[in-house]
């Protein structure tokens, strides 16, 4: 372990910054976060990554020209929100798992992920997340949510915070204290919640609390104003529910790392260096800067931290404390530990049994809702169309690149493919109807009808006796449609297509049940 006592000021400023970067090799740009700003953490988005030999051989360089090996991070939660792609294992996200009613499956499969990311180089997972979805209207958290319900949130975090910590990933239960019961994006705005210590220790606390009980290594502080507590600065900037909430009145003794603090609900309500003064006194450890990836600003932001700590307003004590525990899991999470070539890895990546129990957790997640109209399975010879939506990104977590293949490209059987915009106008509307008239079933994909207008307005002037709806985004779509048949495979991923294509076959069953609650109708 690195000696503390041996850090310069600048080493240890450096060590409590989380940087991204541009492109997929070690460019000055990197160079300047590495051997310059020494930060602490390196974090990939889709846009860094190429394929698994790209990444490793990136992160050997970044272990190479390292004083003190950063965290390698990224957000790969599973379902809808995965950085790395290509030649590992895509698992089902959190409420595919939940759905399936077999917390086993949240240890197995993020302890295969962990291994697999490992693999490459990385040694830090932000995921899972612990957040409770119980506002149907949360444009944000969602499927990414294990759950409606506290306790069940915290059964299935316990098993994936384990699966990861026995692969050696380093992971940070998200987004403390919760991020569930908001309607707005902290990508874009400031959440702001009303609630009092009694329901947050009910709701929104559970499953942290839980974790911490069970040693957890890390949490990502959320930049949800909670105004009962702290009416300014909201939680990544606020040492009333860091250090004071969370350290000494729940007793975390783990790292704490902030979401981007570029996002806009803290980068358009505070400047630069109230950023600065505020996050590192709040009591978080790592302070992130994702989205800007701006090279003078990252400069701009380690040097005010500096400057603040020399003049005193950053605290020496706070510094120190929160550097000793950086060291801390480095070692304990091997940080800077490879393999020594991209070859003695390869034959460890989507290994037969990982992709097959994906599959099968993925079979298993599938939720029938209801099939009044008897349209389940579909018959060989019937008439089919599948409308399908042009997607776009709903929360900012996920690739802005991210290009999804249509339901009807996995079927067993011949259709007729449609797209339509999320809120199609209604002369599309109509253009669409009219052309579904002559099938004998319809297999319409919403996404995210409930946040849509149009979109629930034309499902729902779609024969229901012909129509078979699959939720491939939010199960909330439900409260909005008028409809016999409804399925949810909670994410548009080409491992729902494969599974919505047994069960619409009728080979696999669905089995799912529904991890929150929709409407009774």
């Amino acid at each position: 372990m690195f000696d503390i006592k041996k850090l310069t000021l600048k080493q240890k400023i450096g060590q409590m910054i989380g940087l991204a970067f541009s492109g997929t090799e070690y460019s000055p740009e990197l160079q300047m976060q590495i051997e310059d700003i020494e930060a602490g953490l390196i974090i990939y988005f889709k846009d860094n990554c190429l394929d698994p030999k790209q990444i490793f051989n990136l992160n050997k360089e970044i272990n190479k020209h390292a004083k003190i090996p950063p965290f390698i991070a990224l957000d790969q939660e599973g379902g809808m929100v995965a950085r790395v792609t290509s030649k590992v294992v895509q698992t089902p996200g959190a409420m595919v798992i939940s759905a399936t009613n077999n917390s086993d499956y949240a240890y197995q499969l993020n302890y295969d992920m962990g291994v697999e990311l490992r693999h490459l180089g990385f040694n830090f997972n932000f995921a899972p997340v612990g957040d409770i979805n119980n506002n149907p209207l949360n444009p944000v958290i969602n499927v990414r949510s294990y759950s409606e319900k506290p306790e069940v949130v915290a059964e299935y975090a316990i098993k994936a915070i384990k699966g990861f910590k026995d692969a050696k990933m380093m992971t940070s239960l998200k987004h403390y204290p919760g991020h569930g019961d908001t309607a707005v994006d902290s990508h874009v705005g400031l959440p702001i919640v009303d609630f009092d210590e009694e329901r947050i220790n009910k709701m929104e606390l559970v499953p942290f609390k839980e974790l911490i009980k069970e040693d957890l290594p890390g949490i990502m502080a959320s930049h949800v104003l909670y105004k009962r507590y702290d009416p300014v600065y909201p939680t990544t900037l606020s040492k009333i529910m860091v250090q004071d909430l969370l350290r000494d009145k729940l007793g975390f003794k783990g790292l704490v790392v902030t979401d981007s603090l570029t996002m806009q609900a803290v980068f358009k309500n505070f400047s630069l260096e109230d950023i600065v003064l505020h996050g590192f006194n709040s009591g978080c450890d790592i302070l992130l800067l994702c989205g800007a990836r701006k090279i003078e600003m990252q400069k701009e932001f380690a040097s005010i931290a500096l400057r603040l700590a020399e003049e005193g307003k950053i605290s020496i004590d706070v510094i120190d404390a929160a550097v000793e525990r950086i060291l801390k899991y480095k070692e304990e999470y091997l940080v800077g530990q490879m393999a020594e070539t991209f070859e003695e890895v390869e034959p460890e990546l989507e290994k037969e049994e990982r992709v097959a129990l994906a599959e099968k957790v993925m079979d298993e997640g599938i939720t029938l809702v209801k099939d009044d109209a008897n349209l389940l399975p579909i018959k060989n010879g019937e008439k089919i169309a599948v409308v399908f939506p042009v997607i776009k990104v709903v929360t900012l977590v996920e690739n802005e690149d991210n290009t999804l293949n249509s339901l009807g490209d996995y079927l067993p059987f011949d259709v007729d493919k449609y797209y339509m915009e999320l809120n199609p106008s209604a002369q599309k509307q109509q253009e669409l109807l009219d052309k579904l008239v002559n099938y004998d079933k319809i297999i319409y994909c919403s996404y995210n009808a409930c946040f849509n207008e149009e979109q629930a307005n034309l499902i729902n002037a779609i024969d229901k006796n012909k129509l078979i709806n699959i939720a491939v985004r939010t199960p909330y779509d439900y409260n909005v449609l008028d409809v016999k048949t409804y399925l949810c495979s909670y994410e548009a991923s080409i491992l729902s297509f494969k599974s919505l294509a047994k069960i619409l076959s009728g080979k696999v069953k669905a089995t799912g049940s529904l991890p929150v609650t929709l409407e009774e109708k």
